[in-house]
């Protein structure tokens, strides 16, 4: 029915036709995301829903201190390998993956603060030492922290 009246609208070419498109493609999008986020949750079973919920919310509490999977997995009295299969199946990445896109994450956060040096960051996200956070930030986002930050200054003034 949406699609019948966005074909509809396009015929019409009046002076409201683009912006009545517009709302019936995002009224399309919001019930296609509906009807899919109510599929998959059908999908995961809540056991596994509850688990991975708290592995994400363990890693915003402690990824300045516990890097590996087998630290979260205690916490969650799940095996590692059980915590990264779920996270393989069901997010489409590795649970040490989604450790190193937080602290990703944060790096980057940090970053776009140009009054925080490199060396200042890589002591906050605990790294031993600067180096060892350059190869691992370039290795995640194919840029040295000073390119990234050189190239977030330069947009962010376009």
């Amino acid at each position: 029915m949406i699609i019948r009246s966005i074909v509809n609208e396009v015929k019409k070419k009046d002076t409201f036709s683009l912006d009545q498109v517009c709302l019936l493609l995002m009224s399309l999008f919001i019930n296609i995301s509906r009807h899919h986020a109510l599929a998959v949750k059908k999908l995961i079973p809540e056991q596994t829903q509850n688990t991975l919920f708290n592995f994400r919310r363990l890693i915003n509490e402690y990824y300045l201190y516990k890097r590996l999977p087998k630290d979260y997995s205690a916490l969650l009295y799940v095996t590692p390998n059980h915590l990264n299969a779920l996270c393989r199946d069901y997010l489409g990445k590795s649970a040490g993956q989604l450790i190193r896109d937080r602290i990703i994450l944060e790096a980057k956060r940090l970053l776009v603060n140009a009054d925080i040096n490199i060396s200042e960051i890589a002591y906050r996200l605990n790294f031993k030492d600067n180096s060892y956070f350059t190869k691992f930030f370039k290795k995640s986002v194919g840029l040295t922290p000073e390119e990234f930050r050189k190239y977030s200054i330069e947009n962010s003034r376009r």
